[in-house]
Order: structure tokens, then C-alpha cells, then sequence
């Protein structure tokens, strides 16, 4: 009688219990696998919308107060810069970093920054 080598193998070595045993454990960690990651989606989904609801724009801020009879409302151009407006509506000794300051306070602007469209209240020129 000749016998054959096989290469044949089996991962269902020892009785059917065990078989069992070893399915459940597989199934025990393919679950613990999807758990992970669902918490790993579910965390990245807060600390995302956590960071983008810090962010803020300007046009969150409060609007200001509207213009009193003593000022004006202009639009800002291209290429304007807050401390050119504040140096055209500037009287002489007046210092120039003051009228900006309170024409950011006036606007309600974190900075001098300025938008082509923007609207800006300005005292009027006397």
C-alpha cells in the first residue's frame, strides 16, 4: 500500500466544542473591532465639530447701532485701508491711531482689516 502526502490542512483540529469556542472568539473580536471603530468615528465627529464651532467669523459679530445725524455711512472700495479713512476724516493734531481705534470700536472690528463692500459709520467732517 502506497500512501500520499497532503497538503491538505484544517483549522477544525479537536472536537466540536472547541470548533464552537474558536467561532465565538472570532465573532467576539470582529464585534470588538466594529465597537472600536464606531467609537473611533463617533470621537473624530465630536472634536471636529467641536473645532469648526470655534471658529468664528465677522459677520457673527453684532451688528453696530446705526448712524447718528453726526455721521455717515460709506462703502468700502477696493484697495481701502482703515487708516486711510481715518486720515481723511482726520483734523489737524488729532492722532491718527485714536480715530482708528474708535472707528473699530464704532464698526464693531476685531482689527483694521478691511472687505471691498463693507460698510463703515464715520463721524461726518466738520
Amino acid at each position: 500500500m502506497m500512501q500520499t502526502i497532503s497538503s491538505y490542512s484544517t483549522a477544525y483540529k479537536g472536537n466540536a466544542a472547541q470548533v464552537r469556542k474558536a467561532d465565538r472568539t472570532r465573532k467576539d473580536r470582529s464585534v470588538e473591532r466594529v465597537l472600536v471603530r464606531i467609537a473611533a468615528a463617533s470621537l473624530l465627529f465630536v472634536l471636529l465639530f467641536a473645532g469648526l464651532s470655534l471658529l468664528t467669523g465677522h459677520a457673527d459679530g453684532e451688528r453696530p447701532a446705526g448712524p447718528s445725524e453726526a455721521e455717515q455711512v460709506i462703502t468700502v472700495g477696493s484697495g481701502d485701508t482703515l487708516w486711510e479713512i481715518a486720515s481723511s476724516i482726520r483734523h489737524e493734531g488729532d492722532d491718527i491711531r485714536r480715530i482708528v481705534f474708535d472707528l473699530q470700536k464704532r464698526n464693531n472690528l476685531d482689527s483694521s482689516e478691511l472687505k471691498a463692500g463693507q460698510t463703515l459709520i464715520i463721524p461726518l467732517s466738520s
